[in-house]
């Protein structure tokens, strides 16, 4: 190359450093380069070669000498900033990767400079070299950090408000392989034998394996020798991996690098493996193998609540199932027992609070026995008076014990206005209206039940002494410690006040 220097330096530059200049530039890790605009020539002090991992003797002073140092994936971006620099006369700031020789990995080095003009008139682009990969790729490590809490923050809520455990594996799977830049990425599960693990979930696998693939869980396979070891499993080449030879799911798929961390299970049996890989030589880290290891917790939580669940809708379906079959039982026995005999009013209200019974009971059971929303509960106690009665107030939810017994108030009061009040007419119609007040923790359910077409008959019996009267009193008041209020003043006003506390009271003697 014309104009190369043999030494790779410029003696009437760097000789006039002086050895005390140039030695503190060594000791600092810095490097000095010139490289003159209209020629090839690139001047480097000596300590550059080192600093760019090349072994002595190899740089022969010329510009392409420099290029063929970087990294293919940066020499554009270095190509550009040396020409912004050159046309513009301002300065060269850069970045980049060496190309690594040998296996060993590539440094970071990062150059500086400007355009200056020398004592023989030419142009140079000059400045200095160092050694950048430390500070870099802390940088770099403190990014990926961040963005790897992030995931695992966004990926926590997602699955705490998803009741479908196949979208929570599937947007795992997708978190894991944007975060960590992996083409594949998968959720193997135990099949019920206990004896393989099924693909349940995956990015990047071949068509028609995700849900069907079978991988072993022998020591020979990179999973199996997961479970056997219960530590992350970082594979940085499957070729020369001596610890297992890896099953064939991930030599069909060219699978160079990967990692693998246990899903924990229920009752000390695992749930399956998590697991990435790559078909490019990947050094896996600690930080890499902790974030997986969030993910695969993340995961290990959502099939646990989703398989209880799922036992707890079986237990709420059966426990309706036999409740409701307790019911019909009692109906039968009434019926046999009644025989053919015609219905006496005791009879036919026995039979209504039996059947409103019923009804609540299946309602409150298929919310698992916890808390039930006041207007559905109103609903299903109301339904054959429901079309005839404006209700008012928010759809609050009550414990279930409150539940049951204000659906038999509310039985009582309609029966009672089909009998004399608005009810009893065509046209006839009556209000309820609610409200829950709160008190710190403390709550009170105010209900009022208005009744203006209320007959004669029954203002007599406003106060009166009958079993469905009784009943409500021994309700509100004896077993909730609640009041009642009765007004005639405009038709019949029934309004109670319900304490609505955190504990369910013992049953009413």
């Amino acid at each position: 190359m014309p104009g190369a220097d043999t030494d790779s330096r410029d003696d009437d530059l760097f000789l006039a450093l002086g050895e005390e200049a140039e030695a503190a530039l060594v000791a600092g890790g810095v490097g000095i380069w010139r490289w003159r605009i209209d020629g090839e020539t690139l001047a480097w002090s000596r300590n550059l070669e080192r600093i760019h991992d090349l072994p002595a003797g190899t740089f022969d002073g010329t510009f392409q000498s420099f290029a063929r140092d970087i990294h293919e994936d940066d020499l554009a971006g270095v190509l550009a900033a040396v020409q912004s620099a050159v046309e513009t006369g301002g300065t060269y700031e850069v970045r980049y990767r060496n190309r690594p020789m040998g296996g060993s990995e590539a440094i970071w080095i990062e150059a500086r400079g400007g355009i200056v003009e020398g004592s023989d008139g030419h142009r140079y682009l000059t400045g200095i070299c160092q050694d950048a990969t430390d500070r870099i790729e802390a940088r770099r490590q403190i990014q990926r950090r961040l963005a790897q809490q992030q995931a695992v923050s966004e990926l926590g809520t997602f699955a705490l408000a998803e009741e479908d455990i196949s979208r929570t594996l599937r947007r795992a799977v997708e978190v894991t392989a944007d975060v960590l830049s992996v083409p594949m990425a998968k959720i193997l599960e135990f099949t019920p034998s206990a004896d393989a693990l099924r693909l349940v979930e995956g990015i990047g696998w071949a068509d028609g394996l995700v849900g069907k693939g079978i991988v072993g869980i022998d020591e020979e396979s990179q999973a199996g020798y997961t479970l056997m070891s219960g530590d992350p499993v970082i594979v940085h080449d499957l070729g020369t991996e001596t610890r297992f030879s890896g099953p064939p799911l991930l030599h069909e798929h060219g699978v160079r690098s990967g990692l693998s961390v246990v899903i924990a299970g229920d009752e000390g049996r695992p749930y399956g493996v998590f697991g990435v890989h790559t078909t490019e030589l990947r050094n896996f880290d600690r930080a890499d193998a902790d974030f997986l290891l969030s993910v695969s917790n993340i995961v290990a939580t959502s099939v646990r609540q989703a398989r209880i669940s799922e036992r707890r809708r079986l237990v709420i379906r059966e426990m309706a199932h036999r409740s409701g079959n307790m019911f019909q039982l009692v109906q039968s026995l009434f019926n046999q027992t009644m025989g053919s005999a015609k219905e006496d009013l005791p009879a036919q209200s026995f039979r209504a609070r039996l059947d409103s019974l019923a009804r609540t009971n299946y309602l409150i059971s298929q919310d698992g026995w916890t808390q039930t929303r006041l207007r559905t509960l109103a609903d299903t106690a109301l339904a054959g008076f429901r079309e005839s009665i404006d209700m008012d107030g928010r759809d609050v939810l009550l414990p279930a014990a409150l539940s049951f017994d204000l659906a038999l108030v509310l039985h009582e009061l309609a029966t009672n206005s089909s009998k004399y009040g608005s009810l009893a007419a065509k046209d006839g119609r009556v209000s309820l209206g609610w409200r829950l007040k709160s008190s710190g923790t403390a709550s009170r359910l105010e209900m009022e039940w208005r009744d203006r077409g209320c007959l004669e008959q029954r203002r007599d019996t406003a106060a009166g002494s009958g079993f469905g009267h009784r009943l409500i009193t021994g309700l509100v008041e004896r077993k909730w410690g609640g009041k009642i209020t009765l007004s005639e003043d405009d038709g019949y006003v029934f309004r109670a006040e319900i304490p609505v506390p955190a504990y369910v009271p013992e049953a009413l003697e």
